[in-house]
Parts: structure tokens; C-alpha cells; sequence
């Protein structure tokens, strides 16, 4: 046994007291950092614990000199005083990062008055049942088909389209929602959970008011007091919902798509609040390294898909909607981000007392402990409407066996499963099964009872109130409007501010797909040059007259062959335009000037490139009246051009019908006017 050391223990205590003094105080930062902070970054936390690692243990042993154990203590020493610098670099670093908390108080998404949001709605739905028409067998089309329909049934449906009357009733009605009853109130947050294709998003659709897909809505919902039809007329930007898939033109980079989302939604006094928000987002969703970034999609290279997502629900976010439904917004999210997404949700809901409603698959326990209430959906039948820390318990008292592993949320979407649930011993007989059996149960159960007695006491305090939460919204999204825009208008900006901002996005887009614009510049010089040599030096008298009105002719017909590429953009970009349009973004007529708007700058570059080279090498006459009515007559046909493809887009479909109805219509413009 060696002697012991009474200088060398002291040393050594020294050095051990120091090391848990940095980390109990990293820690304790490290906590509060991260209650008030919602970026999906590298939290100071890993830092702290990286720096921890690396600081050097004492030693403890008896036999170690003295000298050794001061150079050790000396080394920790050192360590902690870097440690300290580095904790004040992290505080540098932290100053940039958002504070989400603090964010929504200073008003930037809402109004707010005495420190409370003035924008609070909650959501009432009694009786609500939905049908829609079932679906029918679909069959891969052949080329006769395709043939045959272009002359017959594509052009009876694209005519129906627009005279419902003449359309024929295409299979049977089917209730996808029976009856459901509750209540949302402002700053609450309703999960919805059920086995896909039980009912989830038809609840979720039509509780955002978006009910154009069904064949019959029936029952009662209420926001705050506002009906449906008034809140769809006047309101619809403050109830939204986002869809399962990210929709979003491809060649925006993230800022622009956020930019672009936000001169829609703010007023022309509050311009400044854009770039705050934009960045703000960035931030919110960690992804401030995109923000010049390609959103991209399937075939175009851009952000990866978890960033996509948070593309969609920041977009989302910049409407400044009261109310939001989110239908399975956590896809494509790692656990960690989809927890962050979920604190970020429930932080927005206190403060800007929003009603969030939102159904995810296999959410986490963490997740779920953040809801207020859940709704349970089993083959669009309502099994348990309630308090989110009672669902669990309902279900184990009817006779389910719920596994201690098992999150709550994965156990009550297995409840509707008949593969996956489990009974309890003894339970077997007399537990419900059926989705009927289920809502018979919950039904006679003292939770519904409950359900009714909370939507009546919301309702009546509505009335004692004297609606005042619906008056004071009501006001706010006036006061949130830009001076020309109408009272009875659902949009926040005027009509011309709308086709400033689409003629702005058309040209982001246009410079964003910079390959497709090469290319195409490519192929007018390259044709220009091909076809002017082949009518290059022809005579002057009238054996060159005929050639030369065929070199006129394609003159015309080349560029509107070319614009065919609009058929593209117009069809794929329909989805975003309808989204927007449900955000109450713009009209879509403001998207329509916008593009005829980018059409003259763009159509003129393309008939200068293309008419300067065919006129001089098709010998024409050198005489600039002739030269600018050759260049006027291009220029104008190819904007006519251009707006039939685009009619037939709007008209079609799908791109299929699109390309053949505007083949035809080209064809027979060929044949019936010709050349002179």
C-alpha cells in the first residue's frame, strides 16, 4: 500500500470540483436554451457535452508524483477557461437564433391587444356527416381509346365541366364521416388518429371548410360563432389545410417561396414584417442553409425531402391562418425534428391561441403528452372524442390490453386494427369489435356526455360574450387588409399588388429553370440559322416570291411550335395555383395577367433572335417599314399562339388531353389559313 498524499488528494479534489462546477453550469444553460428555443439545429447542449469529453479525468491514483498531479490540475484549468470562451462564442451564436416565444408576442403573425392574440376562433362541428361518390374502375388507355376520346368523351366531359347538368351520375354515394360531434376551442390542439383511409383527412378537409371534393356535407360546424358559409365567403384565408403532399414550383429557391407566400398576406404599410417573417421561418425549421436552395421535386434537383416538408408547413405557417389543419405534416421527418415541428405547434397555439388540428401516424409519446384532445376514427365512425390523457384509460376499461412499450397514440390507432389490437384476460366476449359496436359504446359512454356538455357551455359563452371573439377577429382581419382591398374580399392584398407579385414569381421561375431557358434560346438560333440557309440567296424577282412565303409561313409557325412547352408549366403548376387560391393568396385571374404579362419581354427576346436572322438571310427587302411589320406580325401570333395553349390547359384535365386538343387546334389552323 502506498503512503498517502494529503497535497496530491487536495490537487486532485481541486481539479474534480472544477470539472462538475462547468458541467452542472453548461447544463443549466444548456436547459434553459433549449425550453425557450425551437430551431432544429445543433443545440448548445451537444456542444457542451463534446467539451465535456474532451476535458481531461484525474488521475486518482496513490502512486502519482506530485508534479503530475498539479500539471493535471493545471490542465483542467485550462480547459475550463476555454470551455468559458467557448460558452460565450455559443452566446454569440445564440443571439441569432430564433426565440419563438418571444417572436409571436411582438405581433408579427397576428394582431395582438393587451398582449393577447385578437385573432381567436375555436371550432364547433355537431352532426357532422360527409358523403362522397365511390370510386369507380379505371382502365389504362390504348391508343383508339385516346383516338376515339378526343372526338367523343374527353370533349362531353371538358363541356360538362362547365354545364354540370349534362353530366351523367357516376357511381353510388358513400357516407365517409357518420355524425361526429365536439369542439375545438382557441389554443387547443386536436390529434386525430386512424388507420389510413378510415377518415382522417375527410375530417380534416372538411373542418378547414374544403368541401368541394364531396358529393353531400350535412351537419353543423361553427367557427367561433361564424357559420361555414360566411367563413368560406369572407374568411377563407384563417382556416387552412395542409395536404399530405408537398405541391410547390420547383424552380423557386426556399426564400422566394417564402417571400412570395408573404406579399400575399401582408399589407402594403407592413412590408417591412416580410423579410423579418421569411427569416424568422428559416430559423424556426432549421434550414437557413436552403434558403437559396432549388425546392425541387421528383425531377428536379433541389432541397431533400424532410426539407421539402418544412417548406410546406413554414408556407403554411406565412398565412397567418387562425385555424390549420394538419394532415400527417410530420412524413418525411426524423423523430427528433418531428418533436421540435410538434413544440413549435403547441408554442404557437398558447401564445397566438390558435386551434390546431392535426393527424399524424405513429406519433411519439413526446408528441402525443403535447396535445389537448384526440379523436379516434375507425372506418369514418367516431370511437372516442375527448381529453388526451383519458383516451388511453377509456380503452383499457372497455377491454383492450394496452402493452407498456406501446406509445398511446400507436395503441389507440391499433384499437381499429383487428390484426394488431389484443383484449384483456376475460375480455374477449365482451369488448365492442366492430367500428359500430365501437360507437354504440362511446356513444352510451359518460366521455360523450361530456363532448355535449362542452359544446353547449362553448356555445353559451359565445352568447354571454355577445360573440365578442368573432367580432374582435373579424376586425382584425380587416385591419390586417391593404386599403383598396373590399370588406366582403377574402384576399389581404389589392388585385393589382396580386398580379405584381405573380409577374414577380413568373420571373423567378423562369430564371430558377435555367436550362430549360438555354435551351431553348439554343434552338432558336440554331433553327433560325438552319432554316435561313436553306432559303439563303434566292433571287430577288419572281421566281423567288413563292419560296419566300414559305419562309414567312415558318417564320410564324416555328415560334408557336416552340410555346408549346407552356402546356407543361400551365398543367403542373394548377395544383399550387388552387392551393394558393385556398389560402386566399390571390386570384387565380392574377396568375393568368401575370403570365401574359412575362410573355411580351420573353416573346420579344424570342422573335428578335429568331426574325433578325431568318430576315436578312431570306433576303428580303432592307426597308425598315417592312422589317417591323415582318417582326410585329411574329411577335403578335406567337402571343396569340401562346394564349390558346394555355386556354386548352385550363380547359383539360390532365397534359394528355391538353397536348391533343392543342396538336388539333394547331393542325387545323395550319390547314385552313395557310400561308396567305
Amino acid at each position: 500500500m502506498g503512503e498517502f498524499n494529503a497535497e496530491e488528494a487536495a490537487e486532485q479534489f481541486a481539479a474534480l470540483r472544477r470539472n462538475l462546477t462547468q458541467l452542472e453550469r453548461t447544463r443549466t444553460k444548456d436547459t434553459q436554451t433549449t425550453l425557450r428555443r425551437t430551431t432544429t439545429g445543433r443545440s448548445s447542449m451537444s456542444r457542451s457535452q463534446t467539451r465535456q469529453s474532451n476535458l481531461e479525468r484525474p488521475r486518482t491514483g496513490r502512486t502519482a508524483s506530485i508534479a503530475e498531479s498539479c500539471s493535471e490540475a493545471d490542465a483542467a484549468d485550462h480547459d475550463v477557461e476555454a470551455g468559458e470562451k467557448d460558452d460565450a462564442k455559443d452566446d454569440e451564436d445564440d443571439e441569432d437564433e430564433l426565440h419563438l416565444g418571444e417572436f409571436l408576442k411582438e405581433g408579427h403573425f397576428e394582431k395582438r391587444d393587451d398582449g393577447v392574440s385578437a385573432k381567436r376562433v375555436g371550432v364547433v362541428y355537431k352532426d357532422l356527416t360527409v358523403k362522397g361518390v365511390g370510386s369507380t374502375a379505371s382502365f389504362v388507355r390504348t391508343l383508339p381509346d385516346a383516338i376515339l376520346g378526343t372526338f367523343g368523351p374527353d370533349l362531353y366531359r371538358i363541356i360538362c365541366g362547365f354545364i354540370p347538368s349534362l353530366a351523367k351520375k357516376q357511381g353510388e354515394l358513400r357516407t365517409l364521416i357518420h355524425g361526429f360531434s365536439g369542439c375545438v376551442r382557441d389554443g387547443e390542439m386536436l390529434l386525430v388518429l386512424g388507420r389510413p383511409g378510415s377518415g382522417c383527412s375527410t375530417f380534416l378537409k372538411v373542418l378547414a371548410n374544403n368541401r368541394g371534393a364531396y358529393a353531400d356535407v350535412k351537419g353543423e360546424v361553427s367557427y367561433g360563432g361564424i357559420p361555414a358559409d360566411k367563413q368560406k365567403k369572407l374568411y377563407r384565408g384563417e382556416v387552412n389545410y395542409n395536404g399530405e403532399d408537398d405541391v410547390h414550383f420547383a424552380t423557386l429557391n426556399v426564400w422566394q417561396t417564402f417571400t412570395f407566400a408573404l406579399l400575399n398576406k401582408t399589407k402594403k404599410k407592413a412590408r417591412e414584417e416580410v423579410d423579418i417573417i421569411a427569416n424568422a421561418l428559416l430559423k424556426m425549421f432549421g434550414i437557413g442553409h436552403t434558403k437559396y436552395t432549388l425546392v425541387g421535386d421528383e425531377y428536379t434537383r433541389g432541397v431533400s425531402g424532410g426539407e421539402r416538408k418544412r417548406v410546406s408547413i413554414a408556407e403554411t405557417l406565412a398565412s397567418k391562418a387562425t385555424l390549420i389543419a394538419w394532415d400527417n405534416s410530420t412524413r418525411g421527418l426524423d423523430a427528433s425534428t418531428a418533436l421540435d415541428y410538434a413544440r413549435s405547434l403547441r408554442i404557437m397555439t398558447d401564445i397566438s391561441n390558435r386551434t390546431t388540428i392535426t393527424t399524424l401516424y405513429q406519433a411519439g409519446e413526446g408528441i402525443y403528452e403535447l396535445m389537448d384532445k384526440v379523436l379516434v376514427i375507425d372506418q369514418g365512425r367516431e370511437i372516442f372524442m375527448g381529453p388526451a390523457k383519458e383516451a388511453r384509460q377509456y380503452f383499457i376499461d372497455l377491454g383492450f390490453e394496452a402493452p407498456e412499450r406501446q406509445t398511446t397514440a400507436d395503441f389507440l390507432t391499433a384499437v381499429t386494427d383487428p390484426v394488431e389490437r389484443r383484449f384483456r384476460d376475460g375480455c374477449e366476449a365482451s369488448t365492442p369489435k366492430t367500428p359500430e359496436e365501437l360507437e354504440k359504446a362511446f356513444r352510451s359512454s359518460e366521455n360523450y356526455q361530456k363532448v355535449l356538455r362542452e359544446i353547449q357551455d362553448y356555445e353559451q359563452h359565445w352568447k354571454a360574450t355577445d360573440y365578442q371573439d368573432a367580432k374582435r377577429f373579424e376586425n382584425a382581419v380587416q385591419e390586417g387588409k391593404s386599403k383598396h382591398v373590399a370588406k366582403k374580399s377574402p384576399y389581404t392584398i389589392s388585385f393589382p399588388r396580386q398580379v405584381m407579385a405573380c409577374t414577380k414569381r413568373e420571373f423567378w421561375l423562369l430564371l430558377g429553370d435555367t436550362t430549360t431557358l438555354y435551351t431553348k434560346v439554343f434552338i432558336i438560333i440554331s433553327n433560325g440559322l438552319i432554316v435561313g440557309s436553306l432559303f439563303y440567296g434566292e433571287p430577288l424577282n419572281t421566281a423567288g416570291a413563292f419560296t419566300r412565303g414559305g419562309a414567312l409561313f415558318f417564320s410564324i409557325l416555328f415560334l408557336g411550335w416552340l410555346q408549346l412547352t407552356e402546356l407543361m408549366k400551365a398543367v403542373s403548376g394548377r395544383a399550387v395555383v388552387a392551393r394558393h387560391q385556398d389560402y386566399a393568396f390571390y386570384r387565380p385571374s392574377a396568375v393568368s395577367i401575370a403570365r401574359v404579362i412575362t410573355d411580351f419581354p420573353v416573346i420579344a427576346v424570342q422573335t428578335s433572335l429568331f426574325g433578325l436572322i431568318m430576315y436578312f438571310m431570306c433576303s428580303l427587302d432592307v426597308e425598315a417599314g417592312k422589317f417591323w411589320i415582318y417582326m410585329l406580325f411574329v411577335y403578335v401570333t406567337t402571343i396569340l399562339l401562346t394564349a390558346l395553349y394555355r386556354m386548352f390547359a385550363s380547359l383539360s384535365p390532365e397534359i394528355d388531353t391538353a397536348v391533343r386538343f392543342s396538336g388539333i387546334a394547331l393542325n387545323l389552323l395550319v390547314i385552313y389559313t395557310g400561308k396567305h
